[in-house]
Parts: structure tokens; sequence; C-alpha cells
């Protein structure tokens, strides 16, 4: 505890108007002198603050969703018997977690037994965080003595921020073996297709029996054939298209990359050979199946760094698309994770589509925001010229999800695989 001179301006003060009082004969200024004694009796009186204070932390979701603000609420109890009239509270947050509603700082006073809360929101970009130790600084009522302190805080005290795709939009066209997605054309599976003519040597098994029984007639029950998909997973992570978020929070980077690598998890547990690539990178993991496609995509997310210093050299679509077709295989379909803030990422489906190849891009809107507001003119203009990108990717035939912050990934996906309709 440390005292604070608060009140010594008062002393001189009451001192002077006494000194005056003698040398004028003013008895009546002994009166006026006493209100600044009774502000240094005030101070002198008052006692130590009491620090018996408990803190606790509660996040309302601790592995939250790139773009998805998280509400922290710190409760802070007084366990001593003495009112607190003067408390605040600055809570640690991690560095590179911004706060975008409300504030990790405040004050308050507490009775004895009392919890007091406050909340606000972070929203944190990909990574695991981590919060310190809150610091509490508690004067008493005349502010001439206070104490500051670092309680530990009780509850949750760390973060992990990562998302989850939970399906993508997948053409119909696809390898001829069984797998797990499911096609509009009859084979092996399990789900009733429809019923044909019986033909010399169909497996007896497959014989409707029932039919039989009832007009004696010889048919065989086809099912849906399911057939396996291969995928792989396109990150545009060239330096000129990355943007921070206009809210704090994950990069395009970050989105992108945290859609691809949870995109990769959905793909795998449907069944689908697999793969993962970045543009700027040269990262190349081979479709495939099980846990070794997963660890190396886990990998390959953790070593990703990003770069956001632009080279100012305009990207050739055409080369970019080529590179990749010397490695895709011949049947894979790409899903191409990309903010669309320059043309050659549109280039690149375009060469693609022309190679036969689909292509679903999976696109985070960069000009908008969690928390909303204004667009300021060069923000309004990338969003028409991206929204022009959209629109270009859409009449080459791709699936593209548009990725508006503010709403949740899932959302977006639900939205273009209704409109895919059929084409699935």
């Amino acid at each position: 505890m440390s005292r604070v001179p608060r009140w010594q301006g008062a002393v001189v003060v009451a001192l002077a108007i006494c000194l005056l009082a003698v040398v004028l004969g003013a008895p009546a200024l002994f009166v006026v002198a006493v209100v600044p004694l009774g502000y240094v009796l005030v101070g002198v009186s008052s006692g130590a603050p009491s620090t018996d204070l408990a803190v606790e932390r509660t996040l309302d979701d601790d592995r939250p969703r790139p773009g998805q603000p998280v509400s922290v609420t710190l409760l802070v109890t007084n366990e001593g018997d003495r009112v607190l009239p003067d408390v605040r509270i600055v809570d640690a947050v991690p560095e590179d977690v911004p706060v975008v509603a409300g504030s990790s700082a405040f004050a308050t006073a507490i009775r004895p037994g009392e919890t007091v809360s406050h909340e606000y929101e972070v929203l944190p970009p990909r990574g695991q965080y981590a919060f310190g130790t809150p610091r509490v600084r508690v004067r008493n009522l005349a502010a001439s003595a206070l104490e500051t302190l670092e309680p530990d805080a009780e509850g949750d005290g760390s973060l992990t921020c990562k998302t989850l795709l939970d399906s993508f939009a997948v053409r119909d066209r696809t390898i001829r073996f069984v797998g797990r997605t499911p096609t509009d054309e009859g084979g092996s599976g399990i789900e009733f297709y429809a019923a044909r003519e019986y033909r010399h040597g169909d497996p007896i098994n497959r014989i409707d029996w029932h039919r039989l029984a009832r007009t004696g007639d010889l048919a065989t029950i086809e099912h849906r054939e399911e057939r396996a998909v291969t995928m792989v997973f396109l990150v545009d992570d060239r330096a000129d298209v990355y943007r921070e978020s206009r809210s704090g929070g994950p990069d395009s980077h970050d989105l992108t990359l945290y859609a691809a690598s949870r995109g990769v998890l959905a793909s795998l547990g449907d069944g689908n050979r697999t793969g993962f690539a970045t543009l700027e990178d040269d990262v190349w993991i081979d479709p495939g199946g099980g846990d070794d496609v997963r660890r190396r995509v886990d990998d390959a997310v953790g070593e990703s760094a990003g770069d956001s210093t632009p080279t100012g050299l305009a990207a050739d679509g055409g080369r970019l698309a080529t590179d990749l077709e010397t490695r895709l295989p011949r049947n894979a379909q790409v899903v191409l994770c990309s903010p669309l803030t320059d043309d050659a990422a549109v280039d690149l489906v375009e060469q693609l589509r022309l190679r036969g190849r689909t292509v679903t891009v999976v696109s985070p809107d960069m000009t908008t925001s969690v928390s909303g507001g204004d667009l300021s003119p060069g923000t309004a203009i990338a969003g028409i010229e991206r929204r022009n990108r959209v629109d270009d990717l859409q009449g080459l035939g791709s699936v593209v999800v548009d990725w508006d912050l503010a709403d949740p990934l899932s959302v977006e996906l639900t939205r273009a695989i209704r409109a895919m309709g059929g084409a699935r």
C-alpha cells in the first residue's frame, strides 16, 4: 500500500488563512480555515483499502471461428468486510487480439460480499492466445491511499481461433468407384435408386423377390451409386492479395487458410481423397486419405505465415494454371480459397475451367466486417471490383461461396449448396 500526499495543499491553504487572520485581526477567518483542514482530516483518518478481491474470467466461446467476436466477462467479488469505493480493473488481453466492443478496463465501487460484472468483446485472429493477469488498483474514499495488485483470474484463460467448413458444393463428375458422394446413377450402394429388368448374371441378392412373388416377373434392384471425389484445396497466399480486416482480427490469409484447412478435414471425413496446396509458398500435398494427409495439412497450415508485402507485379493466371495442371490428378476438383482482390484469381479459374476442371471458390469479403460500419470510398470501390470478379466467376460456371464476414461461414455454404440444386 502507498500513501498519496493528496491534501498537502489544503494544509498550506489553512496555514495561510490562519496567518492572515492574525495579521488582520479577523478571528472569523479561523472558521474559514476549518474547511481545508477538514479535507486534511478526512485524508488522514481514511483507512487503507481492503484488497481481498476474487476475479473470474469467462468466455462465451473459447474456440471461435475467424471473424467471430468473443464475449469476455469479468466477475470481481469483494470478499472483505469493508466497502471498496474506488476499484479500477484492467484485464490483460492478448497483445495481438483487438477489443472491438466495450473496453477491457473499468472502474466501480463494490460492497462487502458483492460481485460486479463487466463485459467486452474481442476479435481474435488465427492462432492460440492466453490472457494475462488482470491489474487492479484500489483506492480509499479520500484517494489518499492506494494499492495495486495482480490477482490470478479463475475460469477461462485462453482461446483458440479456428473455423469449420461443414461441406462444399461438389460436382457430380467423379471417379467411378464406391465412395461417399451420392450420384444420380444406379449401381452398388445402400440407397434404393430404381428397379430394372433382370439380366443374366445379376447378383442374387439384388433380385426383387417381392415383385417376383407378386407378378412373376424377374427384376433387379438398383441402388444409388456412391463415388469418391478427389478434391484439392488451393490457398491463394500471394502477397498482392493480402488484406487486413476492417475491424481487426483475422486477415485475408487467416481466413482463406482456415477455410481450406477445415475444408480438408470435412472432405476427409466424407471419405474423399483430399489434397492441399498454396499458390505462393509452393506447398503441395498429394490427394489421399487418412491421418497422414490430416497430419501433413496440419503441419503446412501451422508453418504458413503469409506475406503482407506486395510485389507490385501482375500475376499471370495462365501460368499459375499451367503449374497446377502438372500436379493435379486428371479428375480432381479444385476448391480455391481466395479474397478475390485482384484479377489473377479470375484468370486462374478461367484457365482451369477451359481445361475441364470443376472449380469452387470460397472467398472472404474483406470489405465487410463483423461490426459493420460505414465504408470508406476506397473500400467501397474495392467492394465493387470484387463483386464484378464474383460475377465473372459465376459466368464461368463456378460456384462462389461469397462470405460476408458478418455471417457465419456455414450459412454462406448452405446458400451455395441450395443454389446448385441438382448439380451436385
